[in-house]
Formats: structure tokens, sequence, C-alpha cells
């Protein structure tokens, strides 16, 4: 792999992560909320989940590959269904009058940003075009064993250096988003009902995206 690919792979997976999506609106909406520091374990979680996600992508990209076209159709579904829940949670939020009533409503666990990314499609679908077309593109075009050519210690540096260039773009979006949220915090309780309007449609949205995938 060259350094000119390896750096128009950093410049697709900034562009494709830094955009709205789930992780953005949920970390957006969830620290806003709560505050950065209460949302460190959901930012974990989703961080966790992308590396362990992108890992799979690329450990297993043939096989996936052949069988996309049946596993979609229900990620979509599942994933779409989620995120909508994601979105009534968040509209039906309520206001706090004080820092004391804000913290009986605890922000998401670890648990609900890591299994998140299994149900994204565009995350997954992000992982499965992005790997072998920027780590594996001198594999042969008329053979789906995209590790042909390259030894097995080759592979495994590939799909590290892949799985924590992706974490790293997708958490560098994930911090952006989650520090804005926190930063209009103070705003949040004069506004909630907008803010929680606007942020339950931005995650409709996202389901929608997913759908038409």
């Amino acid at each position: 792999m060259t350094l000119d690919l390896y750096l128009a792979f950093i410049i697709y997976a900034l562009t494709t992560t830094i955009l709205p999506g789930p992780n953005n609106v949920l970390l957006l909406s969830e620290a806003n909320r709560h505050g950065f520091k209460k949302c460190l374990l959901l930012l974990l979680g989703i961080w966790t989940g992308l590396i362990t996600l992108m890992i799979l992508a690329g450990t297993f990209c043939t096989i996936l590959s052949i069988w996309v076209p049946k596993i979609v159709p229900v990620f979509k579904y599942i994933g779409a269904a989620y995120i909508l829940y994601l979105a009534w949670r968040t509209f039906t939020r309520k206001g706090a009058s004080s820092e004391d009533e804000q913290t009986k409503e605890k922000p998401l666990p670890f648990w609900n940003g890591f299994l998140l990314q299994f149900l994204n499609v565009k995350v997954i679908m992000l992982g499965l075009a992005a790997f072998p077309v920027y780590f594996l593109n001198g594999a042969s075009a008329d053979n789906n064993n995209f590790y042909i050519g390259a030894s097995l210690g080759a592979n495994i540096l590939l799909t590290l250096l892949f799985a924590f260039t992706m974490t790293i773009c997708c958490g560098t979006g994930n911090i952006i988003w989650a520090s804005l949220g926190s930063i209009l915090r103070p705003i949040y309780n004069k506004y909630y009902r907008i803010v929680n309007t606007i942020m339950a449609f931005l995650l409709i949205y996202c389901a929608v995206k997913i759908l038409l995938v």
C-alpha cells in the first residue's frame, strides 16, 4: 500500500464519518443533556464497537462480500428500528431546572454505543467498501479472494492499520459533535423542546437513510 493511497483513504474516512450519522447525532444529544464527561463511556463503547467491526470487516471481507446481499436487509430494519427508538427517547426527554435534576436520568452506557455499531449499516458498508479498495487494491478482480499474493502477517498488519485509522477518523467526528453538545448545554434547559425535536428528526433522517442504502 502506497502513502498516496493511504492519505486518500484518510480523506475518504474523514469525509464520510464527520457528517451527521447515528453516532454523531446521538453523541450531540447525550452531551447536550449530560455534558461531555458523562458521555465518555458511551463514546468508548462506540470506539470499541467501531474498531471491532472494522477488524471483522477486514478479516472476513471475502466471506462477508458474498453474504452482504442477504445480511444488509436484516441489518437495515433492525438498525433503523433501534435508531427510531433512540429518536423517540430523545423527543420525549424533558429539561431540568437544576444540575441535581439532570443527574437523575443516567446517560447511555458503554454497551449502547458498542451494540449500535453492529446495527449501523452505514458503518458496516463503509468498512466493507473501503478495505478492499484502499488496502487490498492489488488483488485480482476476477477472484473473490482479496488476500491473493499477501502473507498472513501482511494481512494482519493491513487489517489493524485499517481498523485503527477508521476508528481514529470516526472518533474525530464523534469528539467534535459531543463537544458541540457539551458547549450548547446551558441553552438546552431553556429550549429543550426545540432541541429534542431537531435531534429526533435528525435520528429519523439517519434511520431513513439506512433503509435507502
